[in-house]
């Protein structure tokens, strides 16, 4: 409650709806008061015809006689003592549904705010572990290994394949082998080239055979690990996927607690207003008795 509300009430007093009883009864009461000065004059006045028999006239208008004058301030007392009951409880009823207003609107954000209590964020979805992720973990040895894997994949990989050199000298033998002689230009110009093995076509076989077996080898180790690394990344995702459900859960469960403690406090705190009554200070103690006793 703001402290500037707090002055009006306590657990004695009068309800609201008294309160408000006694301030419609009140202007009641100074109603009554101000007719009795609606026409106050200090002059009386009389009429009379010319020619009229009659010396006294007429009377048509009576000024307060002594009798009367003294009992003007009485009647201003009555009426600024009455006003000054009913600024009061006026603004008391009006300060307990401005507290109620308060309590209503007050957000679950403000409400949070107001208890210092940290609203539980939202978890972010986890990014999907990358390969290259995994890859960075790898030990010194680990990693090595793969970096050279790969390696050896790409260079015998480049000479091997087809339109690789090795490749192309190796169907270049084989071609030569079958076509022994090849010619160039045409008559007495042309030229006649005899091609032989540089080198006993048999071992070259045996090289490429022993490249082709060498790479699949080294394809076998490198996918094996790339296998290793891809269910490892799938792994961490589906772990972080995992723990973010429990974060998500967790917060959910908390954001629950910490709403259903704001409507619990909505409501206790709006019966507890409501069961506070408005303090009739000393100074209006004898306005109230005066008014009760009209009730009577």
């Amino acid at each position: 409650m703001n402290a500037i509300n707090e002055i009006f009430f306590d657990n004695h007093g009068l309800t609201s709806t008294s309160a408000s009883h006694l301030a419609d009864l009140a202007q009641e009461v100074i109603a009554g008061c101000e007719a009795k000065l609606k026409n106050l004059t200090f002059v009386t006045t009389k009429v009379d015809i010319v020619g009229s028999a009659s010396e006294s006239g007429k009377t048509v208008n009576i000024g307060y006689d002594e009798k009367m004058l003294e009992q003007v301030r009485p009647l201003l007392e009555e009426i600024a003592s009455m006003n000054a009951f009913c600024a009061w409880m006026r603004e008391a009823v009006k300060a307990k549904d401005k507290e109620l207003k308060r309590v209503i609107n007050l957000t679950f954000e403000e409400w949070c705010s107001d208890k210092k209590i940290e609203i539980p964020s939202r978890p972010e979805y986890p990014e999907k572990t990358k390969e290259t992720d995994i890859i960075a973990q790898l030990n010194i040895k680990e990693r090595n290994r793969y970096f050279q894997l790969e390696a050896v994949a790409a260079t015998i990989g480049k000479y091997i394949h087809p339109g690789g050199a090795f490749s192309v000298a190796r169907e270049e033998l084989q071609n030569k082998m079958v076509k022994p002689y090849s010619t160039d230009g045409n008559g007495k110009d042309t030229l006649i080239y005899a091609h032989t093995p540089s080198v006993n076509p048999q071992r070259v076989e045996d090289v490429f055979f022993e490249l082709q077996k060498w790479h699949r080898q080294n394809e076998r180790e490198l996918n094996k690990m790339k296998f290793a690394i891809k269910k490892q990344a799938e792994k961490n995702t589906l772990e972080d996927i995992q723990q973010f459900k429990q974060a998500l859960e967790h917060e959910k469960q908390r954001h629950m607690q910490l709403f259903t403690q704001y409507k619990e406090w909505q409501l206790e705190e709006r019966e507890r207003i409501s069961r506070l009554k408005i303090v009739v200070p000393e100074a209006l103690q004898d306005t109230y008795e005066r008014l009760n006793k009209l009730e009577e």
